[in-house]
């Protein structure tokens, strides 16, 4: 065959090679790893019989992507097998090293790969994903300082490599560097203004700086950008809270309502933001919304119990009290303790109310003595099985005004 032909031969496999690349590459982002490695394999088998010998570059590529694609696909030997001949063909292609490496990482041999990827980064020392990949084993291993060395590494090499600049703000945030984290989340939103996570990364590196107005900021870009994101409209809306903006936690609850009718954070929201605009009607109302979409959540019946002893509400407060303690009981150990808390707090109050109006109203102060439960319940008051008991060894012939100084403990 002459030179010609043999050129046009190449200039085909090549363009087919490519071809079989792109479409694979389009079927990996799709998740379809089955059909673009038969793709792959036979775009290969097609090169390996060409009788041009075509062992460029675009058959080490294909190499590669087929080797990766067989390991997350489950086929180690197969996708390492790939990947070995993609080095055999190109010694410094530090993407065939890293991507045996990760295989062998995969298959629990952490001596080899570790030697893999620093092989990656002795066949190509200009190559920013070699070092990237390095940062990523570092942080595996929980070596968060070397990661971060290798990190800076590979955006200095490369200033304009995202995946650097996201993975030197992982492991700025394992070692508590959140301006570092911070700086880094900034150059990966410059190069990739479109992603939504690196945003909420940064607002969360800006709040745990304590920059609290600055991670507002950031989420309220956020939420502008991606206005269907619910939750970017939550994060924006647990920082307003953090701010004393509930205006605005009620305008973002109102977006995660509007956009998910039956999303409990959007309601959890509301009734704090009513809540702290003092619209306690409104906030009872989102809580029992809440209930509705969540009835076995013992902490709703605590909010709602709140609320209602807000509103002067005593015995349907108590009431909720008390099924926030049952439901909570070897479930939710914090809500447990904070009903039982409330009702010890609550039976206080009542029985200091009941007390007091003893001394003041005889009427009262007789049924009380004919029928304590029955008077304490038929007067608004109701208390826990606790509390009547107290109430009921009491001397209620002659009561004392109660000692607001000295609170009495019933529990």
């Amino acid at each position: 065959m002459g030179r010609e032909a043999t050129s046009d031969v190449s200039r085909r496999e090549r363009a087919a090679l490519v071809g079989a690349y792109r479409r694979a590459q389009r079927l990996v982002a799709k998740g379809d790893l089955t059909t673009a490695i038969n793709i792959l394999r036979r775009s290969l088998k097609r090169a390996h019989a060409s009788p041009a010998g075509c062992c460029d570059a675009a058959l080490v590529r294909n190499l590669v992507t087929l080797g990766s694609c067989c390991v997350e696909a489950g086929l180690a030997e197969e996708g390492m097998g790939h990947l070995r001949r993609a080095i055999e063909l190109d010694t410094r292609n530090a993407d065939a090293y890293c991507a045996l490496a990760y295989a062998c990482e995969k298959r629990g041999l952490p001596d080899i790969a570790m030697e893999l990827f620093r092989e990656a980064v002795r066949a190509n020392p200009h190559c920013a994903r070699a070092y990237k990949s390095l940062a990523y084993y570092y942080m595996e291993q929980q070596r968060f300082d070397e990661a971060i060395e290798a990190c800076h590494c590979a955006v200095k090499l490369d200033p304009s490599y995202e995946p650097g600049y996201v993975e030197l703000a992982l492991a700025s945030e394992r070692t508590g560097d959140w301006a570092q984290a911070a700086a880094a989340l900034e150059n990966a939103i410059r190069l990739n203004p479109q992603n939504l996570q690196y945003r909420l990364g940064l607002a969360r590196s800006l709040l745990s700086q304590g920059r609290l107005h600055d991670a507002a900021a950031c989420l309220r870009e956020a939420a502008a950008i991606f206005p269907e994101s619910i939750e970017a409209h939550q994060a924006l809306a647990e920082v307003c809270a953090d701010l004393g903006r509930h205006d605005q936690v009620v305008q973002e609850a109102e977006a995660i309502r509007a956009l998910a009718p039956t999303n409990p954070a959007a309601y959890d929201l509301l009734a704090m933001g009513y809540y702290q605009n003092g619209q306690v009607p409104k906030a009872i109302e989102a809580v029992h919304r809440l209930i509705s979409l969540e009835p076995s959540e013992a902490h709703h019946h605590l909010k709602l119990g709140i609320l209602l002893q807000h509103q002067g509400r005593v015995a349907h407060a108590m009431q909720e009290f008390m099924r926030a303690a049952e439901m909570g009981a070897g479930q939710d150990a914090d809500t447990e303790r904070a009903a039982q808390e409330a009702i010890t707090s609550l039976d206080d109050v009542q029985i200091r109310q009941i007390l007091l109006r003893a001394v003041e109203d005889r009427v009262f102060r007789v049924k009380l003595m004919r029928d304590p439960a029955g008077a304490a319940y038929n007067y608004g008051f109701r208390l826990s099985e606790e509390a009547l008991n107290v109430l009921m060894s009491m001397d209620l012939e002659q009561p004392q005004r109660p000692d607001d100084e000295q609170p009495q403990v019933y529990h």
